[in-house]
């Protein structure tokens, strides 16, 4: 039996193997995606030019929260892509590949199955059929998307794993700079000044760089946070950054849309990531053994959070058609759009930790 302090030690060596940045990181991340998902579902389902002022603030608010679905990348690659982790294709079929098909399939079908009813108005036993037919066509909710995006590199990981060790260094910092320019820099630049032709790479190339770049913090880590320097203008030039952004979408005239594959977003995401991964964590002090335990608990209903929360704003935007922008008259934007991110947040939150009480569900899936 251990003693207290061999437990003690054991949990402060556990707290520091996990790092808990990375449970933060996820969490933030999820938090995310449902403001990101709360403001689209307005903007895909009204007419903003009826709302030029909340038209603003809403793309304002979508550019400052572009860098979720990139941090996530960047934490898969990060764990996955370890040169000190081994990880073969047995395993990542077995329990991670297995993991993302069962939630394809647990939660994509009946999510096909609302839509079809929510179109017909009735349920017939055929629509199971058409719906896991949908799924495994790709066709499901908007943000069941990125389960297909992580399968994949889930099964290239073991060859990128090989690939990444065999190479210098050097040619893979070399292969993300040209992944940056041709799959990010480019594209925009072409966008932004109307440009139709030119050599550029496809904009999907991004989420292969943000994945590598999991590889390159992982593999820098040590060398990284050795740099004081860094931690301190790292959030400066983060929070500046952000802040022009923000400032270009509410007084400027900007009109592009962000995207996971512009500069701005991947320098945020990038920034965001260096920023978590170089504080440091204390877990021999009481209150950030706290901290950190009560992190990876949160980090733990995170993907059950990410399936689940569109289902409320589903259920308020297209049955119950009420959205942030409903009653203006009675509550201000930056009093209803809170509410809506708040709620659903708390919603999920709650159906997550029911969910993930659930034996296999907790085991095979969350």
């Amino acid at each position: 039996m251990l003693t207290q302090k061999r437990r003690k030690a054991v949990g402060m060596k556990q707290m520091k193997e996990r790092e808990a940045f990375l449970d933060k990181l996820r969490v933030f991340a999820t938090c995310a995606v449902i403001l990101l998902h709360t403001v689209t579902g307005v903007t895909d389902a009204t007419d903003m030019n009826l709302y030029p002022g909340e038209k603003r603030v809403f793309l304002a608010v979508m550019d400052l929260v572009c860098w979720s679905v990139p941090v996530f990348l960047v934490i898969s690659g990060y764990l996955f892509l370890n040169p000190e982790r081994r990880i073969g294709m047995g395993k990542m079929l077995t329990k991670y590949c297995r993991r993302i098909a069962l939630a394809l399939l647990l939660f994509g079908v009946p999510y096909g199955c609302l839509e079809l009813i929510a179109a017909e108005r009735t349920f017939r036993l055929g629509m199971l059929r058409e719906a896991f037919l949908g799924v495994l066509r790709g066709k499901s909710w908007s943000h069941m998307w990125y389960l297909y995006l992580i399968l994949l590199l889930y099964l290239l990981t073991p060859l990128m794993k090989r690939a990444l060790k065999s190479v210098p260094r050097w040619a893979v910092y070399g292969t993300e700079l040209v992944l940056f320019l041709g799959c990010s820099v480019l594209p925009y630049l072409y966008e932004l000044f109307g440009w139709t032709d030119g050599p550029a790479l496809p904009g999907d190339g991004i989420y292969f760089f943000y994945y590598i770049c999991g590889y390159l913090f992982a593999a820098e880590s040590r060398n990284r946070r050795g740099k004081a320097a860094g931690k301190k203008i790292l959030p400066a030039l983060t929070l500046l950054l952000a802040t022009g952004m923000a400032a270009s979408r509410l007084w400027g005239e900007y009109i592009l849309q962000m995207a996971y594959n512009y500069p701005f977003t991947v320098l945020l995401a990038l920034m965001l990531f260096a920023w978590m991964s170089g504080r440091e964590e204390r877990p021999d002090r009481k209150e950030e053994r706290i901290g950190c335990l009560f992190w990876r608990q949160a980090s733990e209903l995170s993907f059950a959070v990410y399936l689940i929360h569109p289902v409320f704003l589903n259920l308020a935007y297209k049955f119950l058609h009420v959205t942030p922008l409903s009653h203006l008259d009675v509550l201000s934007l930056g009093v209803s759009l809170p509410l809506f991110f708040i709620g659903t947040a708390l919603l999920s939150t709650a159906v997550a930790w029911i969910l993930y009480k659930i034996p296999p569900l907790r085991k095979y899936i969350l």
